[in-house]
């Protein structure tokens, strides 16, 4: 690191870090404070791609340093932008900057053990093949359940799709939600935070820091704290207007972290393809932000900032958009890393339910993170916790059964189970849906639910599949929204309504609707007048045809 002093529009950089994507990275003062703790240096050994790394052996990046490519992208996207004071751009950056501290060891890979639901992290009794196999039929049967909205036919009932909505807190195991409990629960954050504010970091008043009072600044620094939460959790319903301490484009902020158009994106498809050596990520960055673009909107008694490009940029969106499209299929679901991931979420399950073993299970994690400045377990609980515990298996004496011991064989020794036969196919939803009615594995599939006859299963099967866009076109989602709410309302009898009983309310339209442009990637109209809409909504976008696309992959892999 080298101590150099620049100021860049009132942000003062007191230090830098090289970075082989975006060069040198800038820090504060505040966030040189915040590298050097231990809670941040553990990222180092969390990697970025979990065991991607053992198929793209150059993809060694880690969660540390992509940490500090989100807060500096994140502060370009605000530069750009022009409408946040340097206040707001350092709580951007601390948000960018602190958005992983949550993440597990090999990052997604584990998490996924953690995020399931406890009733399915019991001991399991069955056999991998046959939990493989359900798991190939319950997630081809949600596609085939999925119907292709025509504008003027009627939806069957059975067939549609309860809205959601993406911008809400998710579950307490969910990396976001322990990242925010490790900077609530951390006395170290805090006290840097209240320097800072001491130190002029988040004048925003006119005020001297020296007026405030000792209480003031406490409850400005919790302010901030749960600004930076929020914004890392991705909470649209978040009051910050009542307990923000930037209540001004928070709106905005949030976007730039979660939606289809984020730091978080951004800088993880740029050093996933830097890495990795694959280019399928590489996209045009400085064209993308030079067309960047922010109005505030109204859709009926909903009011947000919204972010996205100006129409001009829209062919630099699509080319975002198709290449991290193409990062999913080509890297993360490769057809030996989805393997791998399979195998380390079943050993990871086992040593969690083997009794003895002293695998974290998921109170002892939520423990841990309480407890991180204290004990220091949870500073441990890196890649190189997994692969200690991993090593320490001994078959015989903690009775890992024959196929799971398989899987823990593969991974000490570096391997993979060989592919013995794939089929990858893309097309949209009536494409999709017709071709998986005539593969063989998915013959194969009902046919093994029919008569559970899984030790005959010939190795094992999986499924994959990555859509372009999670969103759908405004009149599809409207007339969806719509069918929904008229035919899941709640009819009381004349006795519940007398017990006081209210009707479920029907879903907000609103409310959907916002949260839909929040989390999609937005165009700005060149017209000042003309409200924020959808990349998928512009006439001149690919995304209105492509917007169905996915990729199906089934494979079957045996062993050597």
């Amino acid at each position: 690191m080298a101590n150099t002093k620049e100021t860049v529009k009132d942000i003062v950089f007191v230090n830098h870090i090289l970075d082989n994507v975006h060069g040198f990275i800038g820090l504060t003062a505040l966030e040189n404070r915040i590298e050097m703790l231990p809670i941040f240096k553990r990222l180092q050994d969390i990697s970025q791609l979990g065991l991607v790394k053992r198929i793209f052996p150059c993809a060694l990046h880690n969660r540390y340093i992509h940490s500090l490519g989100v807060m500096h992208i994140i502060d370009q996207m605000a530069l750009h932008l022009k409408i946040f004071s340097p206040a707001e751009r350092q709580l951007l950056r601390l948000a960018g900057m602190l958005h992983d501290l949550g993440h597990y060891p090999l990052s997604h890979d584990l998490e996924q053990v953690y995020d399931i639901e406890r009733s399915v992290l019991r001991k399991r009794d069955t056999s991998l093949k046959e939990i493989f196999s359900a798991e190939v039929a319950d997630s081809v049967n949600k596609i085939m359940q999925v119907e292709a909205i025509v504008e003027g036919e009627d939806i069957p009932v059975d067939k549609i799709q309860k809205p959601k909505r993406k911008l809400v807190v998710k579950g307490p195991f969910h990396h976001e939600s322990v990242t925010a409990k490790v900077i609530k629960s951390s006395t170290c954050i805090k006290k840097i935070i209240i320097d800072g504010i001491k130190e002029g970091a988040f004048d925003e008043s006119g005020r001297s820091p020296s007026e405030f009072s000792g209480d003031e600044i406490e409850d400005f620094a919790t302010r901030i704290i749960y600004d930076i939460c929020a914004l890392i959790q991705g909470d649209g319903d978040y009051k910050y207007e009542e307990v923000g301490a930037f209540p001004r484009y928070f709106t905005a902020m949030i976007q730039m972290l979660h939606s289809e158009l984020d730091a978080d994106r951004i800088d993880y498809l740029l050093r996933d393809a830097t890495f990795s050596g694959a280019t399928y990520g590489s996209f045009d960055i400085g064209l993308l932000l030079q067309n960047l673009a922010v109005r505030e909107c109204t859709i009926g008694e909903e009011r947000a900032w919204i972010v996205g490009v100006k129409e001009k940029g829209i062919g630099c969106a699509d080319q975002y958009m198709v290449n991290r499209y193409l990062a999913y299929t080509q890297v993360i679901f490769h057809k030996y890393t989805s393997i791998i991931g399979k195998m380390l979420r079943e050993v990871v399950l086992w040593m969690m339910n083997q009794p003895g073993f002293d695998f974290y299970d998921q109170d002892t994690v939520q423990e841990i993170v309480e407890q991180h400045e204290i004990t220091g377990y949870y500073l441990a609980f890196t890649d190189s916790y997994f692969f200690n515990r991993l090593n320490a298996i001994n078959k015989e004496v903690d009775g890992c059964p024959d196929d799971v011991y398989y899987f823990v064989e593969q991974l000490k020794n570096f391997r993979s189970l060989n592919v013995k036969s794939e089929d990858v196919f893309s097309g949209d939803t009536c494409h999709q849906k017709k071709h998986i009615e005539e593969t063989d594995c998915y013959k194969y599939i009902l046919e093994l639910e029919k008569k559970h006859d899984f030790d005959k299963v010939n190795g094992l099967y999986l499924f994959d599949n990555k859509k372009l866009t999670d969103h759908v076109p405004r009149e599809i989602f409207e007339k969806n929204f719509k069918a929904y709410n008229a035919t899941h309302k709640e009819t009381l009898s004349e006795e519940e309504l007398s017990n006081g009983k209210v009707p479920k309310a029907e879903l907000s339209f609103d409310k959907y609707s916002m949260d839909r442009l929040m989390d999609g990637l937005a165009v700005i109209p060149d017209q000042e007048d003309q409200p924020p809409f959808l990349l998928l909504d512009a006439p001149r976008s690919i995304m209105t045809e492509m917007y169905d696309m996915r990729q199906l992959m089934f494979r079957n892999y045996q062993g050597e």
